[in-house]
């Protein structure tokens, strides 16, 4: 028989283990009497563990989980356990957000029950974020769910945290300098570092090539962030880099914030970080608290419903014509603002758009305008336009349902509308989106997946997505002018997208030299101020500028010249 010290000590060894995965452990008795308390139950009760002791466990849990908690743990025996139940506890302002339960009966503890919980429980789901793959941190948006999680639950323990951004100007490049196992040492050494100095050791986040994240406790020396991450870039260039790093560190207070604002003030504040270029970002630019941006993004956020529901914004056309005929194709619908926002940038908004959910009911504007503005065009008149539709929207079953019934009103216009998938990047059900984009195609309306090529998942969206065209971007068209093997790569793509039946286009063709190129390289459309800026009437492209560019002697004179290079 166990004396009372082995039990002691045995439990001691159960509670330790415990704390391996809980934030809470309680050990109950046959009535469910808490006779063990440990952990930040008292932080979030407001009761210390003495004061617990002998009292029901319910004292603890929200009154709407009692019946759920008590049905579970009645049905524990030495046999089996509690297995990652989700519910709420009774804190001090309230029921908490909802905590991971875990429970397991000990018969040689009196058969007592052993119970612990972990606070946050999405937020220990933390593999289903997407991450960078150089840096092993958190991708942005991501970065934004998980700081949103952590946030949440320190405050449930009084606790207020604080937020880090990091410019590390020419981290990327230099990583490009390297060799690819220096390199990949380099950024995964950063990735591991920051990660250590986030709360919980998993709320850091890489923004952009050079600009990072990180959600920390109020007493971390930011400056020997700086000191370590310089350090690490001088010792991969062998000394010849001394890399500047800026920070900017704001409070995270988010008492009497909801959920919903929260992530819209971090999804603002990372978006202006993300956009400051060189002299924009200064320790005091974004030296804020939490709660003024929160105010500051429900400005923002309130202006643009506005916008939209105002249409304070009009359809700019740019075409999209033909390398080799010079006809135009098709015109893309693009936005411009007009009042007291005119002259904004089209691109900042869209972007606050998607970052804060916004963008279905924009999307779902343009098409409504393009529509009308295709019901209105004189008789005998026929064009073609694309509106575009964001990553973010294809995954809002509300926008899409919307959508479709638009569409099943005006089939008339299945041969003039087309759609352009946008931030293609952000699509997250590939097989959902390729249902989306089917039922387009059946109606008859033509799909175009923008931004090929400007990440390496483009090719498996072009295998998952059937789609009728795809615009390279100009980033990628650029590179390919740029590199020795760029002309062998987009030929080898344009004769891939031509297997497949997908007409390419290729986008930002500003100057004759890249018409030249892409044409010579097969491929078959291209855009860009080249032909003319967005214009809000679409006879400014009437004639064609530059058309000349297509005539019998230019068409001629670059057949010669390929011929002369294939040769060679």
């Amino acid at each position: 028989m166990p004396s009372d010290l082995d039990l002691k000590a045995e439990r001691d060894r159960f509670v330790a283990f415990s704390f391996c995965w809980s934030d809470i452990v309680l050990e109950l008795d046959h009535n469910f009497n808490i006779v063990f308390a440990g952990g930040a139950i008292a932080p979030i009760t407001g009761k210390t563990e003495e004061q617990l002791i002998g009292h029901p466990v319910t004292d603890v849990i929200a009154e709407a989980d009692h019946g759920l908690f008590l049905q579970i743990v009645s049905s524990v025996t030495d046999e089996n356990r509690i297995e990652s139940v989700s519910l709420k506890l009774q804190g001090r302002k309230g029921p908490t957000p909802p905590v991971e339960v875990m429970g397991y009966r000990v018969k040689d503890l009196s058969n007592h029950l052993f119970i612990g919980m972990r606070l946050g429980n999405n937020f220990g789901k933390v593999s289903t974020f997407k991450k960078d793959e150089e840096s092993g941190l958190l991708d942005d948006k991501s970065f934004v769910q998980a700081a949103q999680s952590r946030i949440k639950q320190q405050s449930v323990l009084g606790e207020n945290l604080e937020m880090t951004m990091l410019d590390m100007d020419q981290l990327q490049e230099l990583a490009n300098s390297l060799g690819n196992e220096d390199a990949g040492h380099l950024m995964s050494s950063v990735g591991a570092y920051l990660r250590s100095t986030s709360i919980g050791g998993d709320t850091a986040g890489r923004i952009s090539d050079n600009k990072f994240g990180i959600v920390h406790k109020r007493d971390l020396d930011v400056s020997k962030i700086q000191n370590q991450i310089t350090k690490m870039a001088s010792d991969a260039s062998g000394g010849k880099v001394a890399l500047d790093v800026k920070c900017a560190t704001m409070q995270m207070d988010s008492d009497n914030i909801s959920d919903e604002d929260l992530a819209n003030g971090l999804a603002y504040t990372i978006n202006q970080f993300k956009n400051a270029k060189g002299a924009e970002f200064t320790t005091g630019s974004l030296t804020q608290n939490m709660s003024a941006l929160v105010l500051e993004a429900q400005n923002k956020i309130s202006t643009f419903k506005t916008v939209v529901k105002e249409r304070e914004f009009f359809i700019a056309f740019q075409p999209i014509v033909g390398t080799r005929d010079g006809k135009i194709h098709h015109y893309e619908c693009l936005a411009r603002f007009r009042g007291e926002h005119a002259g904004k940038s089209p691109y900042e908004y869209i972007v606050f758009a998607e970052e804060t959910g916004l963008i279905p009911d924009f999307d779902m504007a343009m098409a409504q305008m393009a529509l009308q503005w295709l019901a209105q065009q004189p008789k005998g008149k026929h064009f073609h336009v694309a509106v575009n539709v964001s990553g973010y929207s294809v995954g809002d079953s509300t926008y899409v349902a919307n959508l479709i019934g638009l569409l099943r009103e005006n089939e008339w216009a299945a041969e003039s509308l087309m759609f352009e998938i946008t931030e293609s990047a952000r699509l997250e059900n590939l097989d959902e989106a390729n249902v989306f984009i089917q039922t387009l195609r059946k109606m008859g309306f033509k799909v175009c997946l923008d931004d090929f090529g400007a990440g390496a998942a483009s090719f498996q969206y072009l295998s998952t997505l059937e789609v009728d065209i795809v615009k390279l971007d100009g980033s990628a068209v650029r590179n390919a002018l740029k590199a020795p093997k760029g002309r062998s790569f987009l030929i080898a793509l344009g004769n891939l997208c031509r297997d497949l039946k997908v007409a390419t286009i290729a986008e930002q063709i500003d100057d004759p030299r890249g018409l030249k190129f892409v044409r010579d390289c097969g491929i078959g459309y291209v855009q860009g101020y080249l032909f003319g800026k967005p214009s809000p009437n679409v006879r400014d492209f009437d004639p064609l500028p530059h058309a000349e560019l297509f005539s019998k002697k230019a068409l001629s004179d670059n057949a010669a010249t390929l011929s002369v290079m294939t040769r060679i």
